[in-house]
C-alpha cells in the first residue's frame, strides 16, 4: 500500500506507516471483532513478544514450515524468531476495533544484509490493532498455546544486550546528500530514541526490548554504510525493507519518551517510502 493514511468514520487512523505493511492487491478493511472471536499471533526471540500490533486469523497449521510462514505473512529472520503460538480471545460483552487487509511483500535480510534474491512475497492476512489502548486491554485475553510446529525452543524473556552496537557514521552536509547516507541519518536518529525509551522505561522485559531493537537498527545502519560503494542495489534493497518496520519495532507509547521514539520510527518508514519511489 502508499505510505498514507486511512480512515473511517467512527475508527481510529491506520498511519501511513501501518497502512505500507498491507498490500494494494485487495482492500484493506476496517473491522469490528466480536465477542469470542480469536486470533493468532506467532512471536519469539528478543524483540518480538506475544503483546503486538499485528495478529492472524487462523494459528499455523500444523505441517506448516518456517519457510511457509515467513513468506506468507513477510516476517524478516532476524525480527521475530518464530518460536511461539499466542491465542488472542474477545472477551464477553466486548468488541475490538481493527484493520483487516493482505499482507504486502517485502525484501528478506539477515543480520549480515539482505538476503539476495530471497523475498517475502506475503499475501497472508492480518489484522492490526492498537494494543496499547487500555481499550484493547480490557476487551482482550492473551494466553500462550506452545511452540511453532517447526519449532522446540524454550520461551524466554527479553534480556538486556551487554554491548551497544555503534553507528560508524558522521553527521554532515555531505553525507546527507548521499540518500543512502540520508537514510542511515534518520537511523541514528531512531537508535538513540530506541535507547532513551530503554534506559528509563521501568519495564524490564521492555527496555530489554528496546535496547535489543536499537541494537538491530544500528547493525542495519552499519551495514547500508558498508554496501553504499560496493553494492548500491542492495543498498536500494534494503532501504525498501524498512517500509515494514512498524511491524517489527512496536513502541508502547505509554513508556517514557516513548512519542519521541515513535515519531523517529514513522520518519525513517517516510525516508524509506520516498526513496523507494524515487529510487535514482
Amino acid at each position: 500500500m502508499p505510505h498514507i493514511t486511512l480512515s473511517e468514520a467512527s475508527y481510529f487512523d491506520l498511519k501511513p506507516d501501518q497502512t505500507v505493511t498491507f498490500s494494494a492487491a485487495n482492500p484493506v478493511r476496517a473491522v469490528t471483532l466480536a465477542a469470542g472471536q480469536k486470533l493468532y499471533r506467532v512471536f519469539g526471540g528478543q524483540i518480538a513478544s506475544a503483546n503486538g500490533a499485528f495478529w492472524a486469523p487462523d494459528p499455523p497449521a500444523k505441517d506448516a514450515t518456517e519457510g511457509d510462514w515467513r513468506s506468507l505473512n513477510a516476517v524478516e529472520l532476524i525480527w521475530n524468531a518464530g518460536t511461539h503460538v499466542a491465542e488472542m480471545t474477545i472477551r464477553e460483552g466486548c468488541t475490538l476495533q481493527t484493520w483487516f487487509g493482505e499482507i504486502g511483500s517485502q525484501p528478506a535480510r539477515s543480520d549480515k544484509g539482505v538476503i539476495k534474491d530471497w523475498w517475502l512475497v506475503g499475501g497472508g492476512q492480518q489484522y492490526f490493532l492498537q494494543f496499547w489502548t487500555s481499550a484493547c486491554d480490557d476487551a482482550v485475553t492473551i494466553k500462550t498455546l506452545g511452540n511453532t510446529p517447526w519449532s522446540d525452543a524454550l520461551l524466554h524473556k527479553p534480556m538486556m544486550p551487554k554491548t551497544e552496537i555503534v553507528i560508524d557514521f558522521v553527521r554532515s552536509e555531505e553525507n546527507d546528500g548521499v540518500k543512502a547516507h540520508a537514510h542511515v541519518s534518520v537511523l541514528c536518529n531512531l537508535t538513540d530514541a530506541l535507547r532513551t525509551v530503554a534506559k528509563s522505561a521501568g519495564d524490564k522485559d521492555a527496555a530489554a526490548t528496546m535496547a535489543e531493537a536499537a541494537n538491530f537498527v544500528a547493525s542495519f545502519a552499519n551495514i547500508l554504510l558498508a554496501d553504499v560503494q560496493n553494492d548500491p542495489k542492495a543498498v536500494e534493497v534494503a532501504i525498501r525493507s524498512n517500509l515494514h518496520l512498524g511491524r517489527h519495532i512496536q513502541i508502547d507509547p505509554r513508556l517514557p519518551h516513548a512519542s519521541k521514539a515513535i515519531n523517529a520510527l514513522q520518519t525513517v518508514i517516510h525516508h524509506a517510502a520516498t526513496i523507494s519511489h524515487h529510487p535514482k
